[in-house]
């Protein structure tokens, strides 16, 4: 006789049956594994936070004084600063500097604010720059340099060479900083920088040309 009842033996899960039903379930979550992957790279590639764009369109010296070897001057520049993102950008401890010879003679706190998604800002900064010695060998160069076409968004570049102009020449950082906010959740920090090179006349403070 048997150790226990023929029906007994007829219920008993047989292990082929198991062994599907474990397949089944890995089968499951590897595609739902992989659903979720192809989401979550479909959303990064449409929502990845990307540097905003900066364009520097005008630079000019409104005033203008020489001393003793030394320059003082009103620095204004006009830039366009371009969010490419879909989310808005919220920038935040941004700057504007100026140097002269490699040390820096004047900066700018920018105020903070806010660009929406895929618009473009301009940037208008003003501010003093207090006397700083000139040295008298760089002013005796001539410089080439590219001189944007005038209007808020040159599309063109003209080349200009001073033979014979005697100029200075100082540099400009503009650095933004801010951060953009994916789906609402996920908050990434973005920074980009625009230094351009700017002539400018040592006897009456005129702009020469720049690039950037």
């Amino acid at each position: 006789m048997p150790p226990y009842p023929n029906y007994y033996a007829a219920a008993r899960p047989s292990s082929s049956s198991s062994s599907s039903a474990v397949a089944s379930c890995l089968v499951a979550l590897l595609f739902l594994l992989l659903a979720a992957g192809g989401a979550a790279a479909a959303l990064f590639l449409l929502y990845r936070p990307q540097a905003p764009a900066i364009a520097v369109t005008a630079v000019q010296l409104p005033a203008f004084a020489t001393a003793n070897g030394t320059v003082a001057f009103t620095f204004q520049q006009l830039a366009s600063v371009r969010n490419p993102n879909r989310s808005p950008l919220a920038h935040y401890d941004s700057s504007l500097h100026v140097a002269y010879a490699g040390g820096e003679v004047g900066r700018m706190f920018i105020p903070a604010g806010q660009i929406a998604g895929g618009r473009t800002q301009y940037m208008a900064t003003s501010f003093t720059v207090p006397a700083f010695a000139v040295s008298a060998a760089s002013a005796q160069q001539p410089v080439t340099i590219s001189v944007p076409a005038s209007g808020p968004s040159p599309a063109v570049s003209a080349m200009v060479q001073h033979e014979q102009q005697q100029a200075m020449e100082v540099e400009s950082l503009l650095r933004v900083k801010g951060k953009v906010t994916v789906l609402k959740v996920f908050t990434h920090h973005v920074e980009a920088a625009k230094v351009c090179r700017i002539g400018v006349s040592p006897a009456d403070g005129r702009v020469l040309g720049f690039r950037c």
